[in-house]
């Protein structure tokens, strides 16, 4: 299944949305990557400052990959 993001705020909500579909906590998937559970909760919230690194190894641990593809609708600048 394709989850497209187009915003930080989506790239964040699925983070927290496919920890939960996996039954884990915070500190799971932190424990998992590598992270304390703070780190975990900064992303889920808001990851604009995150290093693309740790976005890695989020996606990792998630089981997850990155595709980047032509965008089939367009997001103004402000929603980001």
């Amino acid at each position: 299944m394709d989850f497209p993001i187009v915003t930080l705020r989506q790239l964040g909500r699925l983070i927290q949305d496919v920890r939960s579909q996996k039954g884990l906590t915070q500190q799971q998937l932190g424990d998992q990557a590598g992270f304390a559970q703070s780190a975990i909760s900064a992303i889920e919230t808001d990851p604009k400052s995150t290093k693309l690194e740790r976005i890695f190894q989020l996606l990792s641990a998630l089981d997850l990959e990155l595709v980047v593809r032509k965008r089939k609708i367009f997001i103004s600048e402000t929603e980001w």
